[in-house]
């Protein structure tokens, strides 16, 4: 078996349901300049789908002894990439991006909560003041957000 294909096919899949997703987006009021909304998240997904095609292409990697299955907390931090747009549909873009900031840091160790929010919401200020302040776009809101 070519994990490299399993691994592609799954990326793909991802992609291309990512892809239709866009297509529920609310439309971009006409007259406003640079891409709408639908059309950062399409490149990207346009971009995933070329790069899991070239894994499917390619030669095929020996397979590494070495290797070791996924453990707990790989599929914990999965499962926070995977509940991401739930969260986003619910808090918003900022609140779910905070959020995961915390809840993956605890994944990945980091106990001390104060670090935690701080950087959660440190970047999550900054996401704001990039995006909403400087090119002035409008972030996701959410039933909460």
């Amino acid at each position: 078996m070519n994990v490299n294909r399993v691994g592609a096919g799954l990326v793909a899949a991802f992609a291309l349901a990512a892809f239709a997703a866009t297509f529920a987006f609310d439309p971009v009021p006409p007259g406003l300049p640079g891409l709408g909304a639908a059309e950062v998240p399409r490149l990207i997904c346009g971009v995933i789908l070329v790069l899991a095609a070239m894994l499917v292409v390619a030669k095929p990697s020996p397979p590494d002894p070495d290797a070791v299955a996924p453990d707990a907390g790989a599929w914990a931090i999965w499962a926070c990439c995977a509940a991401f747009l739930p969260a986003m549909a619910v808090f918003g873009m900022l609140g779910a991006s905070a959020l995961f900031l915390v809840v993956a840091g605890r994944v990945w160790g980091e106990r001390r909560w104060a670090l935690l929010v701080g950087v959660s919401l440190t970047v999550t200020v900054s996401l704001w003041v990039v995006f909403v302040k400087v090119f002035r776009l409008t972030l996701p809101g959410g039933m909460i957000g």
